[in-house]
């Protein structure tokens, strides 16, 4: 993500997940806690490698190691509300690979929450950085 302040809206992203919140979700403000913001990025973030880039986590030789994570929080989600999750690919390296998230509320245009997630590729047995298979390079490339 940019060091922008203007926040990024729905159409700046390729690919989309509803996540539905839980009652669990909330604090005692009525709000979604901070933490479950995390969640839902990774959740996206697992979605998208599992769904646009067919990539098995459990089994792939090549893995994605999350090496650093941002949120800026906009304004609050709360329970029972849905969520939409979009991702982009903002930063694509040898190994790295950056995705832009936002987090918006049904209908909305604008962001609850906006941030990144990097990943870094590594070799799943010795767990060293490797080059980004092909395959998820090029899916990589179509969610720009």
């Amino acid at each position: 993500m940019s060091d922008r302040t203007v926040p990024a809206r729905r159409g700046d992203f390729r690919f989309f997940s509803t996540i539905q919140t839980r009652w669990s979700d909330n604090d005692m403000f009525g709000h979604v806690n901070n933490v479950e913001y995390y969640r839902f990025f990774e959740l996206t973030v697992c979605e998208f490698l599992m769904l646009a880039c067919d990539l098995d986590m459990m089994a792939a030789p090549v893995v994605p190691f999350a090496a650093e994570s941002l949120c800026r929080f906009r304004r609050p989600l709360s329970w029972p509300h849905p969520v939409s999750a979009g991702l982009r690919v903002e930063h694509l390296g040898t190994s790295s690979v950056r995705y832009g998230i936002a987090l918006f509320d049904q209908g909305s245009d604008e962001p609850a929450a906006e941030g990144h997630w990097v990943h870094v590729f590594v070799e799943r047995a010795n767990q060293r950085p490797v080059p980004i298979p092909d395959a998820i390079r090029a899916a990589f490339e179509r969610h720009r």
